[in-house]
């Protein structure tokens, strides 16, 4: 039977402290615990995960941010909802990848690359348990450490709220198509060609006037993100739209070259 270190102390978890874990888009509190206590939870996790064990000391030489991050990615692996065979699969390929591969690679993003740890802070806060561990075990395949997508994953951060409502919303679909469409925008986002004004601008001011208006727009994601054209331009063009106009190739008008 596995036991703890007596010495140790039970964790100060944050994510599923009523017992329940509410699913699609969520909005979590932020990370109040002290430094001292997200020690102690690393000497927690480091006893009840081996795999952990040997990057303990060196996490918890971290700043307290991403210390709690790394707290809350550990107690993900503590909640299981198996409703289906399919979340039941996430949490298997989920747990795999925290023990072999995420935490060391979490440890260097704090050093070398924090913009990659303030992206799963904002997955993490924004997503169900379910959306929280798909994408964190796609995102174990190494973009955390990619210094060259910092400013694609400051921009990204930023917008991963929006995100999750566009793509977590609605009833239970029983397969991981919502967590799927929600990892195909951050793949779009977190890319060398996406442009990272554009990608604020995406969310903030084009999907907002499209959703107001009686018309059907079709926005070609990729091809706005990755356009170069000057945001203000794009802003410009956008505001002297006016009312009254017909369905037409919006990106194709905001992004086109003078």
């Amino acid at each position: 039977m596995f036991k703890i270190n007596s010495a140790v102390k039970e964790p100060v978890r944050r994510l599923f402290t009523g017992g329940f874990s509410q699913m699609g888009a969520v909005t979590r509190d932020i990370d109040r615990r002290t430094y001292n206590v997200l020690q102690n939870n690393i000497d927690y996790y480091a006893e009840k995960i081996p795999e952990i064990k040997q990057f303990a000391k060196e996490i918890k030489t971290l700043n307290p941010k991403d210390l709690g991050t790394i707290c809350d990615t550990l107690e993900l692996s503590e909640y299981h909802a198996m409703l289906t065979s399919v979340e039941a699969a996430v949490d298997k390929a989920y747990t795999k990848s925290l023990k072999e591969k995420l935490i060391p690679q979490m440890v260097n993003a704090s050093k070398e690359n924090p913009e990659g740890m303030d992206l799963v802070n904002a997955v993490i806060n924004n997503t169900d348990s379910i959306t929280s561990k798909y994408a964190l075990h796609v995102m174990s395949g190494g973009v955390l450490n990619d210094k060259e997508l910092a400013r694609q994953m400051v921009a990204t951060s930023k917008v991963v709220p929006e995100i999750a409502k566009e793509t977590l919303s609605g009833g239970y679909t029983m397969d991981l198509s919502k967590q799927e469409r929600f990892m195909n925008f951050i793949k779009i986002f977190v890319q060398p060609d996406a442009q990272p004004d554009m990608i604020k601008f995406l969310f903030k001011k084009l999907i907002p006037f499209t959703d107001k208006r009686p018309e059907q727009f079709g926005i070609d994601v990729v091809d706005f993100v990755n356009s170069k054209a000057d945001v203000e331009d794009v802003s410009a063009r956008l505001k002297n739209l006016g009312d009254k106009f017909k369905d037409f190739d919006i990106v194709k008008f905001l992004t086109k070259e003078k």
